[in-house]
Order: structure tokens, then sequence, then C-alpha cells
């Protein structure tokens, strides 16, 4: 994860004080708060209070979810109340690196150690079955490292041009570093759904297993993850 990628998820998720973040992602937005305060809140006072207003929430939320990522409550950011030996130990915490694999407040976030689910074994394949919209009933096979989705001609999975709520290019299936399977958004205008109903984030790696379900802009684009 990228600086903006940290930026844009940190305000994506303003007010989300479930689930996890890794280490870039909350070390990447405190870069951001330090320059704006450096060179822009501190020269002019009367903003401070306002620029600090504005990211209270987003900070502590990601704050919550780095404790989360190590396996810890969000109720130990109460810790800075402690002053000095409270604000230490969580810049300790802050600075370990994620649990490996899913941990009580959900799966890892660099989609790493231990996917989501079982990793199918060499001998099935991984597929992707159509159950709404224009392919509907129709299966399509991970043979790669990725199946891409859209309208584009470079898509495997391709729909239809004037397809509602669909991209040219909007996401993709792929095979992580360690076997796993990952969903990404690649910066889709409609978005690509859980079947949960959770947004991904562009380009941020949502680990799945096969049976899961997901949606291309609504839900009468739906597909699911299936093994032959």
């Amino acid at each position: 994860m990228n600086f903006s990628q940290a930026v844009q998820h940190v305000f994506q998720n303003y007010a989300n004080f479930n689930g996890r973040a890794r280490r870039s992602e909350y070390w990447y937005f405190a870069l951001l708060n330090g320059i704006v305060y450096v060179f822009y809140v501190t020269p002019l006072a009367p903003v401070s209070a306002i620029y600090s207003l504005a990211v209270l929430v987003p900070t502590a939320a990601v704050c919550v979810r780095r404790l989360h990522d190590t396996g810890r409550g969000g109720a130990y950011l109460l810790l800075l109340l402690v002053p000095l030996v409270g604000e230490i130990l969580l810049l300790i915490w802050f600075a370990q690196d994620s649990d490996p694999g899913p941990n009580r407040f959900g799966p890892n976030p660099k989609g790493a150690a231990a996917p989501v689910g079982p990793v199918p074994p060499p001998a099935t394949t991984v597929a992707v079955r159509c159950l709404a919209g224009p392919l509907q009933g129709q299966t399509y096979p991970l043979s790669g490292q990725e199946l891409l989705f859209g309208r584009a001609p470079n898509c495997a999975v391709r729909m239809p041009d004037g397809t509602p709520g669909l991209s040219g290019i909007h996401c993709m299936l792929r095979r992580g570093q360690t076997g796993g399977l990952e969903l990404v958004d690649l910066g889709s205008s409609y978005g690509t759904f859980t079947g949960a109903g959770k947004r991904l984030p562009p380009h941020y790696p949502e680990p799945v297993a096969p049976g899961a379900r997901f949606w291309l802009g609504s839900q009468n684009l739906l597909f699911q993850i299936v093994v032959q």
C-alpha cells in the first residue's frame, strides 16, 4: 500500500472502527498529518482547530483498526490518557507487524499468511460462475494468474457494451503471492462488492475463497467463485 492508497483508504473508512489496518495505512496517514501540521497548520494558527476536528474521527478509527491488526481491542487507545508511558506503549504496538492470518477482528489486510478459506489444491480448477446478469449460467476458469471483468476486449469475463453499473475494466480475481485468491477493484465507477455488501477500496486486495459471492455495481451482476 503506497501513500495515496493509504490516505484514500483511511478517508473511505472515515468512521469505521471495525476490521484491521496494516502498518503502512496507519503510518502514511500519520505522515500526512505531520506534513500538514508543519507546513500549513502551525503557520496558520486559526486553521489548527478546524483541521484537528476534521481528522479527529478518521485518526481515531485508523488507530483502533491498527490495534485490531495486532490482536488488541480498541479500548487500549485510552492509554493516551496515561502521560508518556501510554503514548510510548501505543507507538510500539502501532509499529508491530500484522497478526498472521485472520484474527477475531477480521482477515489479514495484507491478504497474506493464511487466506480466508482453504487454498484450492493443485488438482482442482478455480472458476467464476455468473449467477445474475447477461452472462448468467456461464462459467469462466481461472486458468492463469488473473481473471479480468468488464466490457473491454481484453477482459476474460466480458459483458456487452452498455451493461449498467459496469466499467470498461472493472475488477479482477487473481492468485496472491501465497496462492490464495484475491478480489481487486480496478478503480471502477460503480464499485465491486462482496456478498455481504462491503464495497472494496480501489486497488486493495480482498482475500476470498471458493464459495464466495461478489457483485459488480449492483446485485444484477452477481458472481460466485467455484471449484471444478
